[in-house]
Formats: structure tokens, sequence, C-alpha cells
């Protein structure tokens, strides 16, 4: 028997939580002999975890909440960073995913933007990964049913180039760019061709350029001619997402088309010794014949710029990507360097490594035994808005603004609320009569409006955070009056009461016994109204972020992220965009209001029959 009741008595206060919420109903006091057992604390705490929804509500609440506040510490997000080949990607991990089928007899593979292309030793044509709608062509490759020589891949189309000098393209089909008309008096006679952004060029056995694509005929030109010396014989070409670039046989890079000066400038000490070169954005990269490797660009990104000298004299052939560099090595192994977004430098321990294929944040290398080592970005774990930024990163940012945001504003509104609550319901008279006519004036005030004509006028003068406090302020000093009201009636109730009476009589100080010992004692009341409020402040937040007048990008909330989600297309092709910022707000918003119903159960005796 007394076994028993001391195991009753040590049971954990987690087994009466989860016995709580799936209907567990063990043995129950009554009300009075709860009242003689326990202090009003205690009461309290027992009467808000005995309702369901309001557990439910709590640990919505606090999963998110901790969610928002601890991921962004293992996933730091770049406000700037932006991928134009991965623009309203759907959620996936399987972006470099390479079919087991082929697995082992890959020829030569290229790497696109969230997708890949293998060619096998029986020339056939394979496509594996993620595309947006508009990419969607490109998992129906054709089979030109010949040897193929050459395959290349870009953003939005890819292509592949037999030995006989034909080029098949396919992948996105918008007219406007008209990616896949080569032109025909070139077919059988390309050696090579690269597949850029929305444009392709290529170059035959005569060694002339050729291009094809684009948005006019003077970028074609440009594509085609460019700063190459037509006296020069191309023998390889490379591109990024702005311009592509040609190797001639006496080892001179031209870079074509318009391009940022930094990389369009390759060092002349270096011009005649490349063996092999590749380009990101802004920067450039070449493998010279003595194995070293020479980079020339932007000098601002220096994980970029600094090569590791460990690779220095090694160096075999080289490829880049959105941010990064790969290079092979003559031992057979492989190395990377540049900012390591997404694992796009974590290049694994492998040897016998004979071809290596780079774009955006992927990385292929094709082993001598066929099979092919991966790593970089495998694919979005909740999709990609249309910037190309991961919105599994962005959410839970955003909801770390938007909380805070949020609670800051309930933090100003219960300052001023509970202050002058206090003073005028303590003092009355003229001091009460003044602070009710203020908060009448304030209440009176179209909210929703005035928020936005403050906001509006005001969020540039402050600049990106002074804004972001700005609107916090702005919630806070507009929404005060209710607390305010409720506080005041507290207080003319209970400073009539004879805890008060006894303390003024010990000569305790106004302001001290306002704050001391009144507040405690209404305190209950207003952190219901406050806890509802903050539910508020956030749908408030998020409508002047929705309509453009809160919290602007890049940096992210739950508003502005719903804003870029206001279109039909978005709605029903995009779903990821819009409905992993709605759940989590409208279960913030839902949790809330639980949890402070909760509280106002909890703390009005009323509402139990006491």
């Amino acid at each position: 028997m007394n076994d028993t009741s001391n195991k009753t008595r040590k049971s954990s206060w987690l087994g009466r939580l989860i016995g709580t919420m799936f209907g567990d109903r063990a043995n129950k006091a009554s009300i009075m002999e709860e009242e003689q057992v326990q202090s009003p604390m205690k009461t309290m705490i027992k009467e808000f975890f005995r309702r369901k929804l309001t557990i439910i509500g709590l640990t919505a609440f606090l999963a998110i909440f901790l969610a928002s506040t601890i991921i962004p510490f293992f996933f730091p997000i770049d406000l700037m960073d932006t991928d134009s080949g991965q623009v309203n990607t759907s959620p996936s991990r399987n972006m470099m995913r390479i079919p087991s089928a082929i697995q082992g007899n890959i020829a030569m593979l290229a790497a696109g933007s969230g997708f890949g292309v293998g060619v096998t030793h029986d020339n056939e044509v394979h496509v594996w990964g993620t595309v947006s709608r508009i990419s969607e062509p490109l998992h129906h490759p054709p089979q030109p049913g010949r040897p193929i020589a050459h395959v290349s891949a870009g953003p939005y189309h890819a292509l592949v180039v037999t030995e006989d000098g034909h080029v098949y393209s396919w992948g996105n089909e918008n007219p406007t760019f008209d990616i896949h008309n080569v032109p025909p008096g070139i077919q059988g006679r390309v050696v090579e061709a690269e597949a850029g952004m929305r444009v392709t060029v290529a170059f035959t056995e005569d060694g002339q350029l050729h291009s094809w694509g684009g948005v006019s005929l003077t970028r074609r030109e440009v594509a085609a001619i460019g700063r190459m010396p037509r006296s020069a014989t191309p023998v390889q070409l490379e591109s990024n997402s702005l311009t592509f670039g040609v190797l001639t046989d006496e080892g001179h890079v031209y870079i074509l088309m318009q391009s940022p000066r930094s990389i369009r400038d390759v060092p002349d000490e270096i011009q005649g010794s490349i063996v092999d070169f590749a380009m990101t954005d802004n920067n450039g990269a070449a493998v010279l014949a003595d194995g070293t490797v020479v980079t020339w660009g932007e000098p601002t990104n220096l994980t970029l710029v600094n090569v590791p000298d460990e690779i220095q004299g090694r160096a075999v052939s080289i490829g880049a990507g959105r941010g990064h560099f790969t290079v092979t090595l003559t031992d057979g192994s492989v190395a990377s360097w540049g900012d390591n977004v997404n694992g796009r430098t974590s290049a694994p321990n492998v040897s016998n490594v004979v071809a290596i294929a780079v774009n955006g944040d992927h990385n292929y290398a094709m082993l001598a035994n066929g099979d092919v080592a991966t790593w970089g970005l495998r694919g979005f774990l909740l999709g990609s808005d249309a910037f190309g930024r991961c919105v599994f990163t962005r959410l839970w940012h955003a909801g770390r603004y938007s909380l805070m945001i949020g609670m800051v504003a309930v933090i100003v509104q219960g300052f001023v609320g509970l202050l002058l609550g206090g003073l005028a319901g303590y003092y009355g008279g003229k001091v009460d009569m003044f602070i009710m006519r203020l908060g009448e004036v304030v209440g009176s005030l179209p909210f929703l409006p005035l928020a936005l004509i403050l906001q509006f006028r005001f969020r540039d003068v402050f600049g990106e955070v002074g804004g972001m406090v700005f609107l916090m302020c702005i919630l806070g000093l507009l929404m005060w009056p209710l607390l305010m009201r409720l506080v005041r009636a507290q207080i003319l109730q209970a400073k009539e009461s004879e805890y008060v009476l006894a303390a003024r009589a010990l000569g305790v100080r106004q302001f001290k016994l306002i704050f001391r010992h009144i507040m405690p004692n209404v305190a209950s009341a207003a952190i219901v109204l406050l806890t509802l409020a903050l539910a508020t402040s956030m749908l408030t937040e998020t409508t002047l972020s929705f309509i453009g007048f809160g919290v602007r990008e890049p940096t992210p909330t739950w508003g502005n992220m719903l804003a870029g989600s206001n279109n039909s297309i978005v709605l029903r092709d995009q779903w990821w965009r819009w409905l992993f910022p709605a759940i989590s707000l409208v279960t913030v918003a839902i949790s809330i209001n639980l949890i402070g119903d909760g509280l106002r159960e909890a703390t009005d005796p009323r509402s139990q029959g006491r």
C-alpha cells in the first residue's frame, strides 16, 4: 500500500502532461480539497495545464519559437545571395541523385542548375535532378542514335554534340529566346557547343564561332564575335550566367559578350600558357602549363582569389560554380575552394578522378571505374523562391524577425499601458482624466491606416534596422489604450483592499505601493491581454509587410514572404512559396490565442465556478 502511494506521488510532470493530453483521468480532489492543500499559484498552473487545447497551443508555439531561435544558428543567411539558376525550384533532395541503373556506365556528364546530364557508353542520354516547371522538358532528352562527342548543360537547357557534328538541344521551350533553333548551316560541322543562360555558343571545324538564342540579334553577334581575333582557333568554351569565354589553341582566353570589366581583363602574363579555365559570375581562374592556378576578377572575394597553396603546381583541370572553383590534381584527387555555401567546397576524399563537372552549387567527379562522386547542393527541403533562395532557411529567419517584432511591440505596449493605467487608477482626479482622454484620442485613431502612414513616411529615415525598430514602436504605441483601461479598472477595485490600506498605514511610498503591491495582483489580467496582443502585433506586421509597408526585402518576415506569392501563377504552380509561411503564421496566431484563453480561465476563478 505504501509503495503504491509513493509511486503515485513520484509520478513525473511529463507523465502527467502526457496523461492530460491523451485522456488519462487520474483521481481528482474536489475543489474544496484542492484549495486546502495547494497555493493559488499552484491552482492556476494546474488549471492552465488541465485544458488539452492550451497544452497543444503551448507546445506548438514553443516548437516554432525554439525552431526560429535555434535553426538560424545552424543555417545562416546571406541576405544579398541570389541564384538565378535555382528560381522557383520545388522541394526535393535529389538534384544530384544519379540513377542507379547508369552508375558505373557513364562516359561523360555535365552539370546544370539543379539537374545533371549523363551519357552512357552505349550513347544513351539520361537526365536526373529537379527543374522548374518552365524547364520540365529537360526530363525528356533526345536520343541521337549515333556516337556522342560532347555534352553541356545550362540553367534552362542542355545539349549534346555528336561525333559527326550535329547538335541536339532540349529544355526550356520559351519561344522568346529560341534556344533550340540551331542554325542549319552549322549542323554537321560543330566541334563543341556550350549551353549558357538562354544562349548557346558553338564553334565549327573551321574555327568560327556561332551563337543562337538570347533576346536580340545584337546579342547573338556580340556573343559570336566578341573579343576573339578572327585568326584564332578555339579549342574550349566555358560560360557563366553572364557571358562566355573561349580558349584558343595558342593558350589565350578571350571573354565574349558584354561582361564586367573585372572578369573580362584576363592577366596578360598568363596569356599563352593557359591549358584550362573556368569562370564564376565575377571571377575567373586558369590552370597553366606548369600546373599552377591563377585567378582574376573581383578582388574583394578573398575566398575565391586566394588559391590554396597545396594545389599549386598540381592542377590538371578546373571547373567553376556560382561561387567556388574545383580542380582535379595530378594524383587523381579533387579540391575545391571558395564560399562553402551548401557544402559546395566540401570535396570528398576520392582518387582516380578522370573528369569533373561543376555548375551552380553542384560538383560531380567521374572516377575511372565509371562511378560518380557528388558534393554540394542536393536540393531545397522546402523549395526555393523567385530569387533562388532557400525557403527553409528564410522561413526560420523570418520567424525570428516576426516573433521579435511582435514581442518587442508587446513589451512597448505593456510598459506604456501598465504605467499609465497604474497612475490613472491609483491617483484618479485630473491625472486620471488626462490619461483617459489621451487614451481615447489614441484609441479613436484608425490603427492600420495610421501605422501604414507613419511607416511609409519614416522607414527610410531610420534605415533598414532603424525602420524595423520604428515599426515595433509604432505597433506598441498605438495599441496601449485597451491595456491601460483594463489596468485602471483593476487598480480602482484593488486600491481599497485591506492589504493596500495596511501598506498605507505602514507608510509605504505611493509609487512602490502601486507597482510593488497593487500591480502584481492585477498582472494576471494584463498578461492575458498582452498574450493575445502578441498575435495581433504579428498579424499587423504581416499585413503591413504584405502590402509593402512593413519589413522590406531582402530581410525575411512571414509577411513579405507571403507578399512575394500574391499572384495566381505562384498560388497554382509554386505552392511551397506561400504554404509554409502561411502555416507558420496561422499556427503561431492560433497557438497564442489558445494560450491566452488558457491563461484567462486559469486566472479567473469564476470561469471554473470557484
